[in-house]
């Protein structure tokens, strides 16, 4: 490795060119790095840092070079810095990805333009005696080891390494599909690299995967959204962020403690722990329960449900990794995650954990007392004369017996003293009655009750019941709680509900915790558990519209107790929720269907179309496009939302319902489309309706009536503006205009109008997140004669009529259709023409913005 002698300086503004000549590379990538805080440039050919003003000279021709010792092209690697500024001035190292690693180091001198020298470049990070030291492979964050251990196919591990996704990983993308939301969480590697996409300007519809996320294309119209042309950014965030950002804290664990306390428990992160500044422990309150529904007995606290969503943020310095939350609400759901913090930013959250703070009146144990001791059983087969030391210790100890189904040899060996084995573990009781309940075959019981003299190998059966034998002893002796009492569910929603029991009714002072039992009654699957839980317990992820039984079982030191009874109970359903919410909703269908698109496009007509009808049926419903296009806009301007997406502008007329043609240019962002299309008809006021207007004189009196559907409008705009005959009629549809007014109410009052002038006006709703579009506009004539005439509002023109083709004796025209008009309202055109020799106009009707017309 080569490196040219003395200081590279270049003037402030210029160009630098630092030159490293690497001989021998053998296709391992070269590497440039800023000394002073070690941050990654270029790896390979490939810029991985923000600053595009970095570059990276390479010539992998074989053509040799002037120069001692340079064989070929390919050996020199140039950093371009353009533009250099003073704070670019320092020492710069190339270096060759071996082990140990190869090293030259350059000098950038930059001069400013008032010769005067740069500021010390020599400043220390507050922890830079801790600072991480830089993977030694340049992109590399290689995540492989992750990507395997969630099950990515093999096929797919090329793009479980930046370095490989830049250089191509030789893989077809679509056959890895079902495995990218494990490769994209590998890759983000639980820090939070969406600060630094923001920064790079990438819309927050491609943010997901600086996330860890990632949406998979499905035929789902939304789906098809495109970010191909911020991969590179988003790659080079991931980059940065995994040098430098700090992992998620780890064992996140929240036990309640009483009514108004949760205590918050969690490890230090994996990854650059050193460099945590602290903690933000994150609690929001999802719900508040009805306190007085779960026992008359506990409380009769009345009704205090809270909204939900309420959420609090608390700061934990770097050297606790717990906090006790107070003042809590009772009978509280509340889903905590913990983050990490540093100079440079965050992880992603912790996995979320939900807890329910407890009922009133009742606080954790602080003390669980010692259960009954266990019956002398060895001293007993002793005195009986069993004198084989391995059998008294594996048969005569009540707590180890159901290790017995391990061995059949050691049966066999023991076998000789089973009288008196099975009567001492029997303690002068009969436990048949338990050993029946639990499933023990007929053959068997004879153990239970201490009455056998030999064992043969119709026994050998038995032991893949000693479990349940065992449990039978241990609830004989007495040294076992009995069943929870008072088991009930309260709000049992569509994916969850509340589960609360009480103590059992014996040695309720010895129980550690409790497990819970459930399953789904129409599937054949075993139970699921839930162990070491405590009253009340949310019982999550379950389904909709499905019934489920449930047990709960108390532990103590010696074992499980006897089961509570079953409670068999169903989930709410999802789909009543879902017509609730349908009902409140803009009805896109509907809107087709008033304006008469033809019945083979009407599944096209929907924010959840298919992308493969779209395909099939793009040719047979061209003509009903601009149909589609309005009712799917909903009379909202969704051009902001479509901005921050990342639609280009010359496709962000279709965001207002403007058909303009070249449509075709825009199919690779329909899904971002679609996707502002459904948000912005829960967020934006739909259109005023019914505008009208009295003139009298040089003022006029305007109304109208407010949106019909969607988000209520906050507040009004009117716009209007002089015209005179020579304008156009495309200037009819332009949304912003000289004079504007906002008002809150329905109606306002235009005064000091210039007489003998026509003007042009419109209104549209708005609330804090954007505009409606007009549905109407109003053409005035301000004459001095005028007095209390009411005008009607009207769609604007159509617009940018051309000729498409012609012959001798036919003309096809084309239009686009008005952009201000109610979305739901049928628009039909009447067509005007003559020849030059004519002095009527022939007319013809048409509802679709083409025509064929034949002359004579």
């Amino acid at each position: 490795m080569k490196a040219p002698a003395g200081t590279v300086a270049v003037r402030s503004g210029e160009d630098a060119l630092l030159t490293c000549v690497v001989l021998g590379a053998r296709g391992k990538p070269v590497l440039w790095r800023r000394a002073r805080d070690s941050l990654l440039l270029t790896a390979g050919g490939v810029r991985v840092t923000r600053d595009d003003r970095i570059n990276v000279l390479h010539d992998d021709s074989d053509e040799p070079l002037q120069g001692p010792g340079i064989r070929k092209g390919g050996d020199v690697w140039a950093l371009v810095i353009k533009s250099a500024k003073s704070s670019d001035a320092g020492l710069y190292t190339c270096e060759l990805n071996t082990q140990p690693p190869v090293r030259s180091f350059h000098r950038l001198s930059v001069i400013s333009r008032g010769l005067t020298p740069p500021e010390a470049q020599n400043t220390t990070d507050q922890y830079s005696a801790n600072n991480p030291t830089l993977s030694t492979v340049a992109l590399a964050h290689n995540y492989t080891d992750c990507c395997v251990n969630a099950n990515v196919s093999r096929g797919c591990l090329g793009f479980c390494s930046i370095q490989t996704i830049l250089e191509g990983t030789g893989q077809d993308p679509e056959t890895c599909q079902p495995d990218f939301p494990s490769i994209v969480k590998c890759m983000a590697d639980g820090r939070n690299h969406v600060p630094c996409c923001i920064q790079e300007k990438v819309p927050d519809i491609c943010q997901d995967v600086c996330r860890g996320e990632f949406t998979p294309v499905t035929d789902n119209i939304k789906t098809h959204y495109s970010c191909a042309s911020y991969m590179e950014r988003t790659l080079a965030c991931i980059v940065e962020g995994i040098e430098l950002l700090p992992s998620p804290p780890e064992d996140v664990e929240v036990e309640p403690i009483s009514e108004k306390q949760l205590n918050v428990s969690w490890s230090p992160p994996t990854e650059n722990t050193d460099t945590v500044t602290e903690y933000v422990v994150n609690v929001t309150t999802l719900r508040s329960f009805d306190a007085h529904l779960i026992d008359p007995s506990e409380s009769s606290m009345q009704n205090n449900t809270m909204k939900m969503g309420t959420f609090t943020i608390i700061k934990v310095s770097k050297e606790k990794n717990f906090l006790a939350l107070n003042d809590l609400l009772p009978f509280t759901m509340y889903e905590i995650t913990v983050t990490s913090y540093n100079i440079h930013g965050s992880s992603l959250p912790s996995y979320s954990v939900r807890s329910l703070t407890l009922t009133p009146g009742k606080m954790k144990p602080t003390a669980v007392a010692a259960a009954p001791k266990l019956p002398d059983v060895k001293s007993c087969c002793l005195a009986a004369g069993m004198n084989h030391y391995g059998c008294v210790d594996k048969l005569c100890d009540p707590t180890k017996t159901f290790e017995i189904g391990l061995q059949v040899t050691d049966l066999m060996i023991c076998a000789p003293w089973a009288g008196v084995t099975f009567g001492c573990l029997a303690n002068g009781m009969d436990h048949t009655p338990c050993c029946r309940s639990r499933g023990l075959p007929e053959s068997c019981l004879a153990l239970c009750s201490g009455n056998i003299t030999n064992l043969d190998f119709n026994h050998f059966k038995c032991l893949r019941f000693m479990s349940g034998y065992t449990n039978c002893l241990l609830q004989g002796y007495g040294v076992l709680p009995g069943p929870p009492t008072k088991l009930h569910l309260t709000n049992i929603d569509t994916d969850y509900a509340v589960v609360h029991w009480s103590a059992p009714a014996a040695l309720a002072d010895t129980v550690q915790f409790y497990n819970i039992h459930f399953k789904a009654l129409q599937l054949e699957d075993d139970y699921r558990t839930i162990d070491a839980v405590q009253s009340p317990y949310i019982l999550e992820d379950l389904e909709s519209n499905t019934d489920y039984e449930i047990y709960v079982e108390a532990v103590n030191e010696h074992g499980l107790g006897e089961a509570s009874p079953r409670l068999i109970f169903r989930t709410q359903s999802i789909a009543i929720e879902e017509e609730v919410e349908v009902a409140n909703a803009y009805n896109v269908t509907q809107c087709c269907a008033k304006v008469q698109v033809a019945s083979v496009c009407m599944s096209l007509c929907s924010y959840d179309a298919k992308m493969s009808d779209l395909r099939k049926l793009a040719p047979l419903c061209a003509q009903e496009f601009h149909k589609l296009l309005r009712c799917g806009a909903g009379g909202r301007n969704h051009e902001a939302c479509c901005a921050r997406r990342g639609v280009p502008p010359s496709c962000r007329g279709v965001c207002a319902g403007a058909y303009r043609g070249g449509v075709n240019t825009c199919v690779s962002y329909i899904g971002n489309i679609v996707q502002c299309f459904e948000e912005g008809t829960g967020n934006l006021p739909g259109p005023p309706r019914e505008l009208h207007a009295v003139v009298s004189h040089d003022k006029l009196f305007l109304d109208w009536t407010p949106p019909q559907d969607g988000a209520n409008a906050t507040y009004y705009v009117v716009h209007w503006q002089k015209v005179d005959n020579n304008s156009q009629p495309y200037y009819f549809n332009t949304l912003q205009l000289d004079s504007q007014m906002q008002v809150n109410e329905t109606k306002v009052r235009l005064e000091g109008l210039e007489v003998n002038s026509t003007y042009h006006l419109f209104v549209v709703a708005a609330n804090e997140y954007g505009t409606s579009l007009p549905s109407s506009m109003l053409l005035l004539n301000i004459t001095e004669d005028v007095v209390n005439k009411e005008v009607t509002g009207i769609p604007s023109p159509p617009h940018s009529l051309s000729v498409s083709s012609h012959s001798a004796t036919w003309l096809t025209l084309s239009w686009q259709p008005p952009l201000f008009s109610q979305p739901d309202e049928k628009i039909t055109y009447t067509l005007f023409f003559k020849s030059p020799s004519q002095l009527v106009y022939g007319q013809r009707n048409n509802h679709i913005n083409h025509c064929s017309c034949a002359y004579a």
